[in-house]
């Protein structure tokens, strides 16, 4: 019996002994596994910056092995924040039309049924820093898609923060909305902005989306245990998979730009009410919400995986 109960013990132990050795560790990055392309526009958005500490806080208690290490915080200053950052924060909007082709190229007609290879969804990210000087990631707080097959969206590391909508409306005025039963969200974009310098806008996405990104705390899944080998990135994936699972959602993607078209643009949101209101009450205390900076884009992206990327 003694034996037993030391055997269980040992169980027991050894699962965090391994966390408490993985935390921290070196970091490792695999590049180029995913090609893509985004199609639509992003916006910045301030909200109450309480909420938004709430919502890291929320993220780290969730992570049982790591939490405590992740040096996750809001940053401190923005480009271009015309606010006080001492009692506000943002959010990022992306409303895009994704193109997968790594999947669209690779994935066999039977899978084709079930995941998705080109979709419409509406992101919403929180900018964040890794330490107090470290980079900036953007943090993966939901999506939205009227896709009506899985979703695996390249530059997430995972995607169980994922709500099919019933649709979503884009009329010649550019405004669109988002439909669940009778719950609803819109916003409205003007793509001719006056006066407004798209390098420099440009250059402030850069500097607060920096160039990864995570959904963290949920472990890192780009599907392929339904994808098994019958995709490249998957067969890469496949030699380091032990260490991934042991990582959870210590991973962040990184993505290269091979071209680019952007423009300053303007964005709105108009209306948010049901599920939508629930899920970002923030942002639905600030509607009728004027965006602080918005672009329009059409790029073209390579991406791939690093870890650790929030303990280091």
């Amino acid at each position: 019996m003694n034996h037993i109960r030391f055997l269980l013990i040992v169980l027991d132990f050894l699962p965090r002994l391994i966390f408490a050795t993985v935390c921290g560790s070196k970091q490792k990055a695999l590049s180029d596994l995913r090609r893509f392309k985004v199609v639509g526009w992003g916006g910045r958005f301030i909200v109450n910056r309480n909420a938004l500490e709430q919502v890291l806080q929320n993220r780290k208690k969730q992570d049982a092995s790591c939490g405590k290490d992740v040096k996750l915080q809001l940053p401190q200053s923005l480009p271009h924040s015309s606010y006080n950052v001492s009692q506000q924060g943002e959010v990022t909007l992306f409303y895009v039309t994704l193109t997968d082709h790594t999947l669209a190229d690779e994935l066999p007609n039977p899978l084709k049924h079930q995941v998705a290879t080109f979709y419409q969804h509406l992101l919403v990210a929180l900018p964040v820093m890794v330490g107090m000087h470290g980079e900036y990631v953007l943090l993966h707080l939901h999506l939205f898609t009227n896709s009506t097959k899985n979703v695996l969206v390249p530059y997430t590391t995972s995607n169980k923060e994922v709500t099919h909508v019933d649709s979503i409306e884009e009329d010649d005025d550019g405004r669109v909305t988002l439909r669940l039963g009778s719950d609803i969200m819109t916003f409205q974009v003007k793509n001719e902005i006056e006066g407004d310098d798209g390098e420099n806008v440009a250059k402030d996405f850069e500097k607060v989306h920096g160039k990864a990104f995570t959904s963290y705390p949920s472990s890192f899944d780009w599907g392929c245990e339904l994808f098994g080998s019958r995709v490249s990135f998957c067969q890469v994936l496949n030699e380091v998979r032990c260490e991934l699972a042991v990582f959870g959602g210590d991973v962040c993607t990184v993505s290269s730009t091979s071209s680019s078209e952007r423009s300053p643009t303007s964005m709105m949101v108009t209306n948010m009410t049901g599920i939508f209101k629930d899920m970002f009450p923030y942002l639905a205390k600030t509607v009728p919400s004027q965006c602080l900076e918005a672009e329009t884009i059409k790029r073209e992206h390579a991406t791939g995986i690093k870890y650790p990327c929030l303990t280091i």
